[in-house]
């Protein structure tokens, strides 16, 4: 079983401390690409979601909100001006490279979470 990535973004501004997500993008697993976002890497790109902000799903079940990924960590958060640091493995798959595509290309304060399922 591996590890799988999500990244959540959302179009409108955080609201009452929840980032509702209006697009939600999984990559294709890829532990070198997943290595660059995780806490402990270097240069790291990411940071700690800040205390107070829950992330909103839309899910079968309806919205469901959460503070942490499916192991218990506390979500992480990047933005697009932190992404243009990325340096993508040269074997990224077309699917992760147009994900990166579509996340650089939003405003630079964007916050984009990202979920570790």
């Amino acid at each position: 079983m591996g590890v799988d990535l999500k990244v959540v973004a959302s179009h409108f501004r955080e609201r009452r401390g929840e980032l509702l997500s209006t697009a939600v993008l999984r990559f294709d697993l890829d532990p070198a690409l997943f290595a660059r976002l995780a806490l402990d890497a270097s240069p790291c790109l990411v940071r700690v979601r800040p205390w107070g902000l829950t992330v909103g799903f839309y899910e079968d079940e309806g919205l469901r909100s959460t503070v942490e990924d499916r192991y218990g960590n506390r979500l992480t958060c990047t933005t697009p001006a932190d992404l243009d640091g990325l340096a993508l493995p040269p074997d990224a798959v077309a699917w992760n490279r147009a994900i990166l595509v579509f996340l650089l290309a939003l405003p630079q304060d964007t916050r984009i979470v990202l979920f570790w399922c």
